[in-house]
């Protein structure tokens, strides 16, 4: 435990991280804990415990943090189990508080104890999952929300369901959002005109009614192109065939998952951030486009529709017809555009990566004073 003047060390769980597979998860988790590298106090320490395809994919975590490092292979969801629960409880049992970024709490884990929910996507839409991984989520998910001492969430709409779902104390849950690095946006590009979408292809992201927008919107806009960044999910099959059977193909970049200086390259180069998705626990792409000057469309009712103004949100039922409208008003309005790019700038200010930093620090003292209630029965894997 922690003496007068030694840091407390969290022992922080990205055993699930598999590089390339998790989407927003990723990008939050790495970029969170290098913001506490940069802005946390000296008396909170961070221990990372993560795989070694992990710690290769993200070198930048190991020039910042503490690493424990496990020669496994987390594709495998029962070798990453059987992990969790021996090679990980041994390392975070002698730490002061653990932390799990991944959604869930092994069957054996240090204690106190934090786990951060994305969203509730695995209860809300099992049927985007595969049989095997709806029914452990749909286990897993609830079980690790009732047994932490401390609830983190992305949102606070996610912490506000949290809360009524899961009748989880309000004083028990910590939101956490992400932070985004100003970026000086260039002149507003000219021909061609390029919508973005950067996210994995899972149905919820809802690709396919964008693709259908796209080739409307190209048979009046002869210069606009589609670039679809992001690994492969579920959907990916439908995402290639709406491509393949449109008659605007040639125009439609479906490039996959792509680095992030080379992310922020495309970022700067879009006309438009299209964000189509029906379900979100956030919505980092939204944010970051409107740090970065970027106007952006997004469907209504998730957290990612919150962060944009008004102007900029479309019902969430609505169809490729008004995506293509409103898309095409972007490209040719430059008034409507500018007003859009201004309200995102504004929006876009209060998330920075020092908010997100002492948010996570704001969460890491209220793990370690649970610590006071575990004293009488001891510390340790539990």
């Amino acid at each position: 435990m922690v003496g007068h003047s030694d840091p407390a060390r969290i022992g922080v769980d990205l055993l699930w991280l598999v590089p390339g597979d998790v989407g927003g998860s990723e990008e939050y988790a790495v970029r969170t804990l290098l913001a506490f590298a940069r802005h946390g106090p000296a008396d909170l320490r961070p221990v990372v415990h993560l795989t070694r395809a992990a710690a290769e994919a993200h070198p930048e975590l190991g020039a910042a943090l503490d690493l424990e490092v496990c020669e496994m292979d987390n594709r495998r969801r029962g070798r990453r189990l059987l992990a969790e629960s021996t090679w990980l409880a041994s390392r975070t049992g002698p730490l002061d508080a653990v932390h799990h970024l991944g959604g869930r709490i092994p069957a054996r884990t240090g204690s106190p104890v934090a786990v951060t929910v994305h969203d509730l996507q695995p209860l809300d839409h099992p049927e985007h999952f595969s049989v095997a991984k709806r029914a452990y989520l749909g286990r897993a998910l609830p079980r690790s929300i009732r047994r932490a001492d401390v609830v983190v969430t992305v949102s606070d709409a996610v912490a506000r369901q949290v809360v009524e779902r899961f009748a989880v104390p309000p004083e028990r849950v910590a939101v956490v959002s992400s932070g985004v690095s100003a970026a000086d946006r260039p002149p507003i590009p000219g021909e061609p005109s390029t919508i973005l979408y950067p996210a994995v292809t899972h149905p919820h992201k809802r690709h396919v009614l964008l693709i259908e927008a796209f080739h409307l919107l190209a048979a009046r806009h002869p210069t606009a192109r589609l670039l679809l960044t992001g690994g492969a999910g579920r959907a990916e099959a439908d995402v290639r065939r709406v491509i393949d059977a449109g008659p605007h193909a040639d125009r439609i970049d479906r490039v996959g998952r792509i680095p992030a200086d080379a992310l922020a390259e495309a970022l700067a180069a879009a006309s438009v951030v299209a964000f189509p998705s029906s379900y979100e626990g956030f919505g980092i792409p939204v944010v970051e486009a409107m740090a970065a000057g970027v106007p952006v469309l997004v469907a209504d009712g998730t957290p990612a529709a919150d962060l944009a103004g008004a102007a900029s949100v479309l019902p969430a039922m609505a169809g490729p017809e008004l995506w293509a409208d409103r898309l095409e008003r972007l490209l040719v309005d430059d008034g409507h555009r500018r007003s859009l790019v201004a309200e995102g700038l504004a929006g876009a200010t209060a998330h920075t990566w020092e908010a997100s930093a002492a948010a996570l620090e704001r969460a890491w003292r209220l793990l370690l004073s649970a610590a006071t209630g575990l004293s009488t029965s001891g510390t340790g894997a539990r």
